[in-house]
């Protein structure tokens, strides 16, 4: 019983694959980054891109990794308090730093990288803590989460809302340009903006008969002139 709870609770599964998809995110933030950083400095846009690419994916997917791997290890789920995920990512990232630094930029780099990497984790879980709270309207004390969830038990099922993916509440936060739409608001929004082609299409079609009136008006205009030329030569 022991060994298969020790397999259940820490699989490589769901540590590796959301490591890799981070590490192809960082990694084509990095080619973009560092192809506008090449060309302001004049040098190898295309090398310079492709250094700051592989840097950044080997960056995001170690600290991803690392920092799923000590949640797992620690059991830290999604309905923890987010203070106890501050030391897994402080730790994740001096870890990161320190690897990655030696690696790649020589053993000097290893104790600055720990130190930098650290506090980049720590603040940046620090900040992330802050917004989901904002934007969840969550209470700040321990027992009005207590209460909270008592009052959870009592109501129907159908009530309680599905706690959305991390990515979805990042995008629908305030401070992101971007906005994940459910189904009906973007059914909404399409037909939004059929009514807008409707209306054009309509306004369109006004104008051209605007313009056909204008022409069988000349016309007629001609033909009385030339009716009136012919009797005036008789």
């Amino acid at each position: 019983m022991d060994q298969t709870n020790r397999k259940k609770s820490y699989s490589f599964e769901p540590v590796l694959i959301p490591a890799l998809k981070a590490g192809a995110v960082s990694g084509a933030s990095g080619l973009v980054v560092g192809g506008a950083a090449g060309i302001i400095r004049s040098s190898h846009a295309g090398l310079f891109a492709i250094a700051s690419g592989l840097q950044c994916a080997a960056l995001g997917t170690t600290y991803y990794a690392t920092r799923a791997a000590i949640l797992q290890a620690w059991q830290v789920t999604a309905s923890s308090p987010p203070k106890d995920r501050i030391y897994p990512s402080t730790l994740a990232g001096g870890i990161t730093g320190g690897t990655i630094g030696g690696l790649l930029r020589g053993r000097a780099n290893i104790i600055p990288g720990l130190i930098m990497f650290s506090l980049f984790g720590f603040t940046g879980q620090h900040l992330y803590n802050a917004l989901d709270v904002r934007h969840q309207n969550l209470p700040a004390s321990p027992a009005s989460r207590n209460n909270v969830s008592d009052d959870a038990t009592n109501v129907p099922s159908n009530s309680i809302k599905p706690v959305e993916p991390r990515w979805k509440r990042i995008l629908n936060s305030k401070w992101s340009p971007m906005k994940v739409l459910s189904d009906e608001e973007y059914e909404n929004l399409l037909r939004e903006k059929l009514v807008r082609v409707e209306a054009e299409l309509a306004m369109v079609d006004e104008d051209i008969e605007k313009v056909m009136r204008r022409a069988g008006d000349g016309e007629g205009e001609r033909e009385t002139e030339k009716g009136g030329e012919k009797g005036e030569g008789v």
